[in-house]
């Protein structure tokens, strides 16, 4: 997909992800300073459950240039999750400006591995961007409201 080349790197099968035995609370001491609103262990679930689904209906935008284009030019609605633990956090720093500014509800979750294990890819995200559709309306509004 566009964009995926500059914001998502590959993991390969000799670099599993660091943190696939650790807990939430592990998790977040890795988390940036700015990573905040931080998405509970609960939403954090929730979270990942509706991007596998909007995954299945493509209503999903993966990276950080994608998800400005769906926010910026397209005005999409939707749910912005980024990581907490991007580095260096400048390549994602821009982002929740760009989100209060056109009333989009965003939140961070505490590892990029988790953000792109919860796609079905082997690959780390930064950013993803949730697009509402009628499959998974109710899981959708309880995450937005959640996030909201």
């Amino acid at each position: 997909e566009e964009g995926e080349d500059l914001d998502t790197t590959e993991v390969t099968s000799n670099e599993e992800n660091p943190y696939a035995n650790m807990s939430y609370e592990e998790k977040l001491a890795f988390a940036s300073i700015i990573a905040k609103p931080m998405a509970s262990e609960k939403l954090t679930k929730r979270l990942s459950k509706l991007m596998k689904k909007a995954k299945r209906n493509k209503q999903l935008s993966c990276g950080v240039k994608d998800a400005v284009k769906q926010i910026a030019k397209k005005k999409s609605p939707g749910i912005l999750v980024l990581a907490g633990d991007v580095s260096p956090v400048d390549s994602v720093s821009h982002v929740p400006l760009l989100c209060e500014e056109h009333n989009i509800p965003y939140c961070f979750v505490p590892s990029r591995f988790d953000l792109g294990a919860s796609m079905s890819s082997n690959l780390n995200s930064l950013c993803v961007f949730v697009k509402p559709h009628e499959d998974y309306e109710d899981l959708y509004s309880k995450c937005h409201k959640s996030v909201d």
